[in-house]
């Protein structure tokens, strides 16, 4: 190396990808479009190595990286990961410096990830469906997701002013089908709103106490960010004992301690969660789902069938009652469906179908032994024995 040949290394504390995109974007700001070249060696110049980088749920960009050169700049980078390394001339220095200090800046102000639904795989969610009307609560359940939850991502400056960080843990727990998912979606959907990063373990993810690190310190680097784990308890199901001590070290660690993090888990098993996760500062509240009355029944068929199928002259309270003990899942994919399909078929050409009482009774007696089924079913999550 020359002797007037300094190195400059820069380790940015950031996803490998958000600093290759706001290296590309701030060569091109700086040095104009297309400022890459591979690196010369004697006579020849070396292919630049180009790659794709997912930037959206439906977006991709083309960016540069590795060993390569900027026209305009006498130095030597390679970019790698989140760590740059520059072989410049010493008259070059305060350029190099300048261009890194940009880098630094763009990929904090205006990173790939902040603000938007990232999966621990690195993937994009969209949420632009996810709405409120989606879900049927009852009054409790509302108001509770209300008053325990969505208040710091919906009154975040109201909280702050109070003297609260943003910090909560809260557990959804419930049947399945009873709509914890959905309403994880929507506080994700809320939180993308309201400038939050939203973090999402994947289900598939088999050992939830080895990621949840990692995906705490992403959030620490995006936050304000709210961090969703789904079956949360999975490894304690399995019969892991030894995740257990990992998994409070995780959740009351530094990382969610002393940073704008909010953690919602999701469970089916309440009673496989052991009693040290549960005091609050690991679970600050727990949210029960499955409460699910006659009156909540009959909002939800109300929301799905569509209006104009609807008999005006439904008793709700007796369809309600008929299927007290069904989830929302068994309310929505089975009764309001399967009973806009049986007024399908019996309508007469030309006529409009019409749901009837008769037809939702119907429909719901015949879901009785496919619900009894499940709920006998210790694997699809309704027995207690596991």
């Amino acid at each position: 190396m020359a002797k007037n040949t300094v190195t400059i290394v820069r380790a940015l504390e950031y996803d490998h990808r958000d600093v290759t995109v706001s290296f590309n974007n701030v060569a091109e700001k700086m040095f104009g479009k297309d400022p890459f070249l591979g690196i010369k060696d004697g006579w020849w110049r070396d292919p630049l190595s180009l790659m794709q980088v997912r930037i959206g749920p439906d977006k991709e960009v083309k960016v540069a990286t590795g060993h390569l050169e900027i026209r305009g700049m006498k130095a030597k980078f390679n970019q790698a990961g989140s760590i740059i390394e520059t072989f410049a001339p010493k008259e070059e220095t305060d350029k190099v410096e300048k261009f890194l200090a940009e880098v630094e800046k763009d990929v904090k102000l205006n990173s790939i990830y902040k603000g938007k639904a990232v999966t621990s795989s690195g993937g994009f969610m969209d949420l632009s469906g996810i709405n409120q009307r989606q879900l049927i609560y009852n009054d409790r359940i509302l108001s509770e997701l209300n008053d325990n939850l969505w208040v710091m991502i919906e009154k975040s400056k109201d909280c702050r002013n109070a003297g609260f960080r943003l910090q909560r843990k809260v557990l959804f727990e419930g049947k399945f089908g009873t709509g914890k998912t959905l309403s994880l979606l929507l506080t994700a959907k809320k939180g993308i709103d309201n400038g939050f990063t939203f973090l999402y373990l994947e289900p598939t993810t088999a050992a939830v106490s080895e990621a949840i690190p990692g995906i705490l310190n992403f959030a620490r680097l995006y936050s304000p960010a709210i961090v969703g784990i789904e079956d949360f308890d999975r490894e304690q199901r399995a019969g892991n004992h030894f995740s257990v001590g990992r998994l409070m070290a995780a959740i009351d660690g530094a990382l969610s301690k002393n940073n704008d993090i909010i953690i919602v888990m999701t469970t089916n098993y309440k009673d496989k969660i052991v009693g040290g996760l549960k005091r609050p500062g690991r679970i600050d509240k727990s949210i029960n789902f499955n409460t699910f009355e006659p009156n909540d029944i009959a909002k939800l068929l109300k929301l799905v069938i569509p209006d104009h199928f609807l008999d005006p002259n439904i008793n709700w309270g007796k369809v309600g009652n008929a299927a007290a003990h069904f989830t929302p899942a068994f309310i929505n994919k089975g009764i309001a469906e399967g009973s806009t399909l049986a007024a399908i078929s019996r309508a007469k050409s030309g006529q409009m179908p019409v749901v009837t009482e008769e037809i939702l009774l119907s429909v719901a007696e015949g879901l009785q032994e496919q619900h009894k089924a499940c709920e006998a079913d210790e694997q699809v999550g309704f027995g207690s024995t596991r």
